[in-house]
């Protein structure tokens, strides 16, 4: 199965291209700067470019079997670049015929399924209220991916942990008692990433995760 993934070069990103290709996945990480990945692999293709290039897209992303995202924004983002970017991967894989994509946000793009829980509401208000471009961001990603024809996944994490996997993921919305805590380890994100390869549960959903 060929895998193209878009962030490669954040922790998640590497820790995910490390584990498909032990799994035995192709992999094209489409990547601003390749030196930032030290990884080699006889099945590892690095591509260099920008999301604005539409043309490189299209080239990555023609013979994907799937495309994983793990961009997201930071709180030094000042404009809606990475958000017109993702659109841009959309509109690629449209022109392609690559139906299936698997990327990560943030619990500050709502889902209709969701009900109040605490912890996650002042979460997104003080994202919202301090780092208006980041939440900005976050809900046009999921927007964009969500209206699309897409066989999309939009996995919704929390605060993010270098800790060793545990195993033990819960997914589903907010406030229906099965996100209890606020922290995820990048190795359970990454095992629950490629899992959605396979897994229909999913689809065209956007459950919340931790552990």
């Amino acid at each position: 199965m060929n895998i193209t993934v878009f962030g490669g070069t954040g922790v998640t990103g590497l820790l995910l291209i490390k584990k498909a290709l032990e799994s035995g996945y192709t992999v094209t990480a489409y990547v601003r700067t390749p030196s930032k990945i030290s990884i080699q692999h006889s099945k590892l293709k690095i591509a260099e470019g920008e999301l604005t290039e539409l043309d490189k897209l299209e080239e990555v992303i023609n013979n994907a079997d799937v495309v994983i995202s793990t961009l997201g924004p930071t709180r030094e983002t000042k404009d809606l670049a990475l958000a017109d970017g993702v659109k841009n991967i959309t509109e690629a894989m449209k022109n392609k015929g690559v139906k299936r994509l698997i990327a990560i946000t943030t619990t500050n793009f709502k889902d209709g399924n969701d009900k109040f829980q605490l912890g996650f509401s002042l979460g997104v208000s003080m994202v919202k209220l301090f780092f208006r471009h980041s939440y900005d961001n976050v809900v046009l990603i999921g927007k964009h991916i969500s209206e699309s024809n897409l066989d999309w996944t939009l996995v919704r994490i929390p605060t993010l942990s270098n800790k060793p996997a545990s195993g033990k993921i819960n997914a589903g919305y907010t406030g229906d008692g099965t996100i209890k805590v606020l922290w995820l380890t990048r190795a359970d994100l990454a095992d629950f990433l490629l899992q959605q390869m396979d897994d229909k549960k999913w689809l065209r959903k956007a459950p919340a995760i931790s552990n």
